[in-house]
């Protein structure tokens, strides 16, 4: 039988405007935006072997026991089109040509091209206009035998907090592009909203398949947490829930392609996760991640993308990310877009309540998970830059990777207490101290154990630490005038033998510091991990600078705060290598408990589901 995986999509938001290479290359052409046609003039190319409209062919063929892919462009006018497949080896982009066609059609016509046998990576086709032509739409099929489909009912939880706006519209798109039709998918998609904010009412959330869950403000793994439960428990039973963020810019088509291709997996392949790729919402063909792992190495720990930054303008990259990525050592799938099978989730048990950071990230290492990755399925989201949150990413982040460590025993090579030293270490070098103290904070409150985040007071914690945060102002209110390239900030000379022994013995002159030592003038410096010892050194007053937003804040050497912290630090990194086996201990006992359904139910003050 006939089987339709994607659709063409054209980019009708405002924001995928900015980024139409990534649905098509050549000449503008007219897009009409409401009808979603596009019309060219005589002489216009269009190239729909895209991101977006491309065809992934290897991995259908890999993951689905689909076979004769065929185009189907809905059209009317006069075209040449060419039908073109495209392979990355090493270095070289290798483009094949299948056919080219003349058509004159006699008023709106179907026209379908079926590919021969290939191994392409993408496959897809150009148009050149050569009389006025309106493309209508189109989309590629699959023969598949029926027995080799399976039932699918997938469930999308998605969890929000006061972002009213961005949660609104991705409701109405899903509503609007997927349930509004009378198909296969719109009878086998649900929607759960979970409303961590309590700012939402059904007037705002409603619809076919829709359903509004108030929640306590129990940060993304409770949020998660809760939509996990309610897809477990609706009926008709879920099969799969896709996890996704509310901040986003949703393309409905990717939740199409997604139910499709769980629908075709061969079976060796059902119990892996679908990771969706995010893509920059302030540079829409830019890739972030669509496989990440976690990095251990020179005593510190960091999140890092498999593949790199990619800009999927380009035919190269698209290709590159196309790659079929072998399991990698602490592979992880974020949960701005990742479908898990429920039999995963029953096996595995809910997220860790750690309010927020590090829940997707040790999930995935807990599963053992292996991922599916696929151009076109994908979200914008804000880069991070933008959204730094020094008790995100300092408190939160140091704090869950150890208590994730101990519970679950993900990265067991990493030492996390050198982990906590070498952040407390940087900050305090660079006059950061509320920083130093964060890091200080998420270390006493990990070994406090298990029952200090088992009590519902994440948001409390969480708002209590925001106090520490750097409080950035815009330059301009800083400086008369700024007189250096902002994006400079994150560069630093060579670093002299002398410095170098001069910041680890004083401690950047907070030990001691004869007077005639110090160097004169405020250097600017970047505001995220960088450590940048030749500007540092020796210096009294350092402005740190944002250049995504133009902000800064001044950070002044003060050696009684420095004194109180190294005192508070000594304290409780003693603390913690004498009873790390048994705190360790504790997380492991209660690891079960806290990612029951009876814990969580409780957790989030509801009642308990019938079994």
């Amino acid at each position: 039988m006939l089987y339709k995986i994607q659709s063409l999509v054209f980019p009708t938001e405002e924001k995928h405007q900015q980024s139409r290479k990534l649905f098509y290359k050549g000449d503008h052409a007219i897009l009409d935006i409401e009808q979603k046609i596009l019309t060219m003039n005589r002489g216009q190319r269009c190239d729909f072997t895209t991101y977006i409209n491309a065809c992934s062919w290897q991995k259908w063929q890999k993951y689905t026991n689909a076979t004769n892919v065929s185009i189907t462009i809905d059209v009317d006018g006069e075209i040449e089109l060419l039908f073109v497949g495209y392979t990355k080896d090493a270095l070289t982009v290798n483009r094949q040509s299948f056919e080219r066609k003349t058509i004159k059609t006699n008023g709106r016509e179907k026209i379908v091209f079926t590919f021969p046998n290939n191994d392409c990576q993408m496959i897809g086709f150009e148009v050149t206009a050569l009389n006025e032509t309106t493309i209508y739409g189109g989309y590629y099929s699959v023969e598949i035998k029926k027995k080799d489909m399976q039932d699918v009912i997938l469930s999308i939880a998605t969890t929000t907090c006061k972002k009213e706006e961005f949660i609104k519209k991705n409701v109405s798109l899903i509503s609007k592009e997927l349930l509004a039709d009378n198909d296969d998918l719109s009878e086998r998609l649900y929607l759960h909203v979970v409303d961590n904010g309590r700012t939402l009412s059904k007037k705002d959330i409603n619809g076919k398949h829709i359903f509004l869950h108030s929640n306590i403000n129990s940060g993304g793994s409770g949020g998660f947490a809760r939509g996990m439960m309610e897809s477990l428990h609706q009926s008709p039973a879920v099969t799969h829930v896709l996890l996704m963020d509310d901040d986003v810019l949703v393309l409905p088509e990717s939740i199409r392609r997604t139910f499709n291709l769980l629908r075709l997996l061969k079976p060796e392949y059902r119990d892996h996760f679908i990771s969706g790729a995010m893509l920059y919402y302030e540079d829409p063909q830019r890739q972030h991640e669509d496989i990440g792992t976690i990095e251990y190495s020179g005593n510190n720990c960091r999140f890092v993308s498999l593949k790199g930054v990619l800009n999927h303008s380009k035919i190269n990259d698209s290709l590159e990310n196309e790659r079929i990525m072998y399991r990698h050592k602490n592979a992880y799938a974020a949960w701005w877009y990742c479908c898990i099978p429920t039999k995963i989730i029953k096996r595995e048990g809910l997220p860790l309540p750690i309010f927020i950071r590090c829940d997707d990230s040790e999930y995935s290492l807990r599963s053992k998970a292996k991922f599916i990755t696929m151009n076109g399925i994908c979200i914008w989201h804000m880069g991070f830059a933008t959204k730094f949150n020094t008790t995100f990413d300092k408190y939160q982040q140091y704090r869950n990777m150890s208590i994730a460590q101990s519970a679950s025993g993900i990265i067991p090579e990493a030492n996390m207490l050198s982990v906590f030293y070498n952040s407390f270490r940087v900050e305090m070098l660079r006059f950061n101290y509320d920083a130093a103290e964060l890091t200080i904070k998420s270390l006493e409150d990990y070994i406090k154990g298990p029952d200090f985040i088992m009590n519902n007071d994440g948001e409390e914690i969480t708002l209590s630490k925001f106090k520490l945060n750097e409080k950035m102002a815009p330059l301009t209110d800083l400086l008369d005038e700024i007189d250096f390239n902002v994006r400079e900030c994150f560069s630093d000379s060579r670093f002299k033998l002398i410095d170098r022994i001069i910041l680890k013995l004083t401690w950047n002159g907070q030990r001691f510091t004869p007077k005639s030592w110090e160097r004169e003038g405020v250097v600017p410096i970047s505001f995220e991990w960088n450590i940048q010892p030749n500007k540092i050194v020796l210096r009294n007053k350092l402005l740190a600078v944002n250049p995504y937003t133009y902000t800064g804040a001044f950070r002044i050497k003060d050696k009684n705060r420095f004194k109180e912290l190294m005192k508070r630090y000594r304290k409780v990194s003693k603390y913690y290598r004498k009873h790390k086996e048994e705190i360790s201990a504790a997380y492991r006992v209660k690891f079960s408990e806290m990612t029951s359904e009876d814990f969580w139910c409780e957790y989030l003050g509801i009642p308990k589901y019938e079994k």
